[in-house]
């Protein structure tokens, strides 16, 4: 089979194939196709000519005439047209050179070649039951018997009949072709901006779900920052009176144990609800020496309670370690969320070692080989190993990935991980981990070491005041909307021979400066306060009146999240919440000592 579907732009021409046995078949029917092309000026000079000619645009295409005496020439012929892809319009087949042969067969195998090919079989009467013909052949619509023999001028009717049949479905086929690629390429355009449309909405719906997420975390964020400033408040009047408690020394050795560890418990709280305020707001302290062996065993006496009886707790440091640069609080909060990590790896118990050793890095190459992050320089290592079920390769790859993490991740499992590298990486250190399943994981924190630049920080010592009468005491007004604390902080000054007013908003305050502004050395205002109008506005009003007047500003938020009119510094005109006596006591002296100077 070489041809079974049209092929019209090649075949434009009107290919007629004729097969009879009598010679002259051809010839008279260009003479009789000629006659039938004469026009108004008589007949055409050359039958071929006629044979080529147009009459307009109703006329029939030329007929291409082929003759042929047998069946077998007609096949070779129609086979040769169907590979060149110049097929023949119609056959005009003499019925006598079919008897005594299996005639249904023989037009069979020309449809097979051909299957659109015309046929026109006349002089059938020969052929028994003849008349049965066209049905035991199908009906095709594309096949015609006529029982007696056509003559020429016949023929020719048949061929300009067939003939502009054949064209008029040619370029029928030639709007379908056209109409068919439009659809399909309005098709492909409509399938292209389809996906376009899709890979779009997508990309959407994952902006959606990150903005969701976002305004989640910044809902999460305030909410903590509330919560971080109710326990601020608190923090400072638990740690006011431990340190008022400690300060008078009325107790046993066994009670002032007791309040140093409850001293110290509400510290290491106000750090991390400190922190918590810092890392919501973007806002973190900022390194110093640290000497991280002492931060351990620190940290050590929580992990004992956080880890559990189960879990074992060995902590070994490498003799001689340099200081290192990081944020006491943070470093506390990374050894913290490890310890937590680790103690989940192990619900059946198991052992939590700790070490510490020094690594030097001698150049990029060294760098590129121990982490992507590691820099030359030197550095301390933090090892903490646990003896847990241990992470697969999938599990590693996506272990400080935050938009990986399940809903029941996010809860705060793996969050911790997340909050770890980006802590170390604020201390200008690097994370890196690995695991071995059923046998546990190993997290090594590296920190930088301090280069002496920076001084270590000591802690301030408390000022007292010798005689409550000298003249160091003065008046300072107190405005916090908490009365605990208002009570502690004029608790923790009048023992000391101040002067205290104290006012719970800004219209208190305003009656109280009315009254005594020629007494009132220092005001100590709570940024947040009720009645509409903030520390911030009572701040501008009393300088209006006292230019020289100096406000300390208290608050448990973090400082670069109030927005005020002017820079707050801790230890200079910011006192963060929690605080404790010895933190208000120096910056009350700090300031009256300075408009003393003035």
């Amino acid at each position: 089979m070489y041809l079974n579907t049209v092929q019209p732009l090649l075949a434009t021409s009107n290919r007629v194939l004729i097969v009879s046995e009598e010679r002259t078949i051809k010839d008279d029917l260009v003479l009789a196709l000629s006659l039938q092309n004469m026009d108004h000026g008589g007949i055409s000079s050359s039958p071929e000519l006629a044979l080529r000619q147009n009459a307009g645009p109703k006329s029939s295409p030329a007929a291409d005439l082929t003759a042929t005496t047998t069946e077998r020439e007609a096949m070779t012929l129609i086979e040769a047209a169907a590979r060149e892809h110049k097929p023949y319009t119609m056959m005009i087949l003499d019925g006598r050179l079919l008897c005594g042969k299996d005639h249904r067969q023989i037009l069979r195998r020309f449809w097979q070649v051909q299957r659109d090919l015309n046929i026109v079989v006349h002089a059938i009467s020969q052929i028994e039951g003849f008349e049965q013909l066209p049905l035991e052949l199908g009906s095709p619509p594309n096949f015609l018997a006529l029982k007696f023999r056509l003559v020429p001028f016949e023929i020719s009717q048949l061929i300009r009949t067939l003939g502009a049949k054949h064209a008029a479905e040619n370029k029928s086929s030639h709007r379908d072709l056209s109409l068919n690629s439009q659809i399909l390429e309005s098709a492909k355009r409509f399938e292209d901006a389809s996906n376009k449309l899709r890979i779009e909405q997508e990309h959407r719906a994952k902006l959606e779900e990150q903005l969701c997420k976002a305004q989640r975390l910044e809902t999460i964020g305030r909410l903590s920052d509330g919560i971080a400033h109710f326990f601020n408040n608190y923090l400072t009047v638990i740690q006011g009176h431990l340190s008022i408690a400690l300060a008078a020394r009325d107790g046993s050795p066994r009670l002032m144990a007791s309040l140093e560890e409850l001293h110290a418990a509400a510290k290491r709280v106000g750090d991390i609800t400190t922190q918590l305020v810092n890392f919501n707001n973007r806002h973190y302290l900022a390194p110093q020496p640290v000497r991280i062996e002492n931060a351990i065993e620190t940290e050590s006496i929580f992990l004992g309670r956080t880890l559990g009886a189960q879990i074992a707790l060995d902590i070994q440091h490498e003799p001689g370690l340099p200081e290192v640069m990081a944020d006491p609080a943070c470093l506390g909060q990374i050894i913290l969320n490890l310890a937590v990590h680790a103690r989940d790896a192990m619900p059946d118990g198991g052992r939590l070692a700790i070490r510490t050793c020094q690594l030097h890095i001698a150049d990029e190459a060294a760098a590129a080989r121990i982490h992507p992050e590691a820099r030359p320089g030197s550095f301390v290592a933090l090892v903490m190993a646990d003896t847990g079920k241990g992470l697969g390769q999938e599990q590693l790859a996506r272990l400080f990935d935050s938009t990986a993490l399940s809903k029941d991740q996010q809860n705060g499992k793996d969050l911790g991980l997340v909050l770890v590298q980006g802590l170390v990486r604020h201390q200008g250190g690097w994370v890196s981990v690995t695991s071995t399943p059923e046998t546990g994981t190993e997290f090594s924190v590296y920190f930088p070491v301090a280069d002496g630049s920076t001084p270590t920080a000591t802690p301030p010592d408390m000022k007292l005041l010798e005689d409550p009468n000298a003249s160091e005491a003065s008046t300072i007004l107190i405005v916090d909307d908490e009365d605990s604390v208002r009570q502690v902080m004029e608790y923790v000054l009048t023992s000391q021979g101040h002067n205290v007013l104290t006012a719970r908003d800004a219209n208190e305050a305003w009656t109280q400066w009315r009254s005594r502004s020629a007494l009132i050395k220092l005001a100590i205002i709570d940024v947040k306060l009720p009645g509409g109008a903030s520390g911030f506005d009572l701040e501008r009003a009393l300088a209006e009146e006292d230019p020289s007047l100096p406000v300390i500003f208290t608050c448990g938020y973090s400082p670069t999240s109030l927005n005020g009119p002017r820079e707050l510094k801790s230890g200079e005109n910011f006192l963060p919440k929690p605080f404790g006596m010895v933190e208000l006591l120096n910056i009350v002296g700090q300031n009256l000592q300075r408009t003393a100077r003035l």
